[in-house]
Parts: structure tokens; C-alpha cells; sequence
């Protein structure tokens, strides 16, 4: 065989080889399958809710650094980070209900329907009930209410709102038409989700002629809850899960 049909022969051979070595990769190669809209946005929502994990993480690695910094000033000013520690105590029972808070905010005002009662027609349907004041509550909370008070009852997470008859039980206490409701936020935020189209006042109470009167404030004074403290069985948990 001389030189130029051996070239030849290794050229060949080259090309063989190299067809199977990438036919052979291709074969290994898990295939993905067609990429769909539904999979973009699947992968799109993925990116979305790590970005703001990520976010989170981030505003509290920031807020933890200003804690630090806060409490390095105070020493370094009084020798002690006591004022910090009460001041952080003070916001606590903001957010725990327990102290006299003010703020812009809205007034709603809640009595019976006047309306003419045909003969036949369940009384009931005119009356405000327990029912009444709790949805009332919850689309103001949805809302972004900081702080809300019925009829200057503190509202905290455990309130209890009950019928009472002719009266309305609120953490056991009874309270009579008119129910006033206060509420420390946005006003025209407060004010626009009462009024919304698809919100309990508009299609409920409207119907049966409940009266409602709706007054933004630009200071409203909300007093602390001044109930028993209502925990009696939950402890802080030392240590791992109790068997």
C-alpha cells in the first residue's frame, strides 16, 4: 500500500469513527422534549418565587444589620443598648395590641334597616348579627387595617365576636346597635375596599337597607386591649418536638 491510499485509508477511518462517536453521544443524551409555553411559565413562575425569596432574605439580613448597628451606637453613646431594647419592646406591644395606638384611618358605622318589614318577612334579615361585624372585620384586616376597635373593644387575633341575642358579645362583653368600627390605615384604601362592588357591605347589607355610614379621619385614637390575657396553655418550646 504506499503512502497516498494509506492517507486515504486513515482519513476514512477518521470520519467512521468520528459518525459513531457523535451518533453515540446523541444516543446518551437524555432527551428534554419539546419546550412548551406552559413549561416557559412554570420555569418563569420558578425564577419569580426564588427572586423573591431572595428579596426576603435580603430585607432581613438588612434589617438584622441595622439591629446590629443601632445596638453598637447605643453603646458606644450610653454603654448600654437599653433605650434600643425598650424602644423594640414598645413596637412589640404595638404589634401585640396591647397599647394606645393613633393614625389616619376610617370610622364605619353600622346600625339596623329602617326599612318597612312586609308581612310574612323574617326580622332577622334587618339586623345586624355577629356574622355582620366579622366580615366587616376581615375585608377591613385584607385591607391593611393596622389596628381595628368595635365599638372601642381592642380587636386582636383571638377576639371573639358572638351572637348574643338581641346583643352582640364581644371577648364576653355585650354591645348594642349602633356598632362603630374603627380602623387605623390607608383611608381611601379602607374606604374603597368597604365600598368595592363585590365587598359584604355592598352585597349584603345594602340589600336588607342596614344602615352604614363610612367617615375617613385623619387622627383616629384606638385604646389598647385591656382584656385578660387570653394564653393560658401555649409555652415556648425548649428544646426539640415533645413526644
Amino acid at each position: 500500500m504506499n503512502r497516498r491510499v494509506f492517507k486515504y485509508y486513515l482519513f476514512a477511518l477518521a470520519v467512521i469513527i468520528g459518525f459513531i462517536t457523535t451518533v453515540q453521544f446523541k444516543s446518551d443524551t437524555t432527551y428534554q422534549g419539546i419546550v412548551t409555553i406552559p413549561k416557559l411559565l412554570d420555569l418563569q413562575n420558578e425564577i419569580k418565587s426564588v427572586e423573591a425569596e431572595n428579596k426576603l432574605f435580603n430585607e432581613s439580613i438588612s434589617e438584622q444589620a441595622k439591629r446590629l448597628a443601632d445596638y453598637k451606637a447605643g453603646v458606644e453613646s450610653t454603654g448600654s443598648a437599653f433605650g434600643i431594647m425598650q424602644d423594640e419592646l414598645e413596637k412589640i406591644r404595638n404589634y401585640s395590641d396591647y397599647e394606645k395606638v393613633e393614625g389616619t384611618g376610617i370610622i364605619i358605622t353600622l346600625n339596623d334597616s329602617q326599612q318597612e318589614i312586609a308581612e310574612g318577612e323574617d326580622i332577622a334579615w334587618y339586623l345586624i348579627h355577629d356574622i355582620d361585624i366579622l366580615e366587616v372585620v376581615n375585608e377591613l384586616r385584607m385591607a391593611g387595617a393596622e389596628a381595628i376597635a368595635i365599638n372601642d373593644e381592642r380587636v386582636t387575633a383571638s377576639t371573639s365576636i358572638r351572637c348574643g341575642g338581641p346583643t352582640i358579645n364581644i371577648d364576653g362583653k355585650r354591645h348594642a346597635v349602633p356598632f362603630v368600627i374603627k380602623a387605623i390605615g390607608d383611608p381611601k384604601t379602607l374606604e374603597a375596599s368597604a365600598l368595592a362592588p363585590e365587598s359584604y357591605i355592598e352585597l349584603y347589607m345594602s340589600y336588607s337597607g342596614i344602615q352604614v355610614e363610612i367617615q375617613k379621619v385623619e387622627k383616629l385614637i384606638i385604646k389598647g386591649y385591656e382584656g385578660r390575657d387570653k394564653q393560658r396553655y401555649q409555652r415556648k418550646a425548649e428544646g426539640g418536638e415533645a413526644k
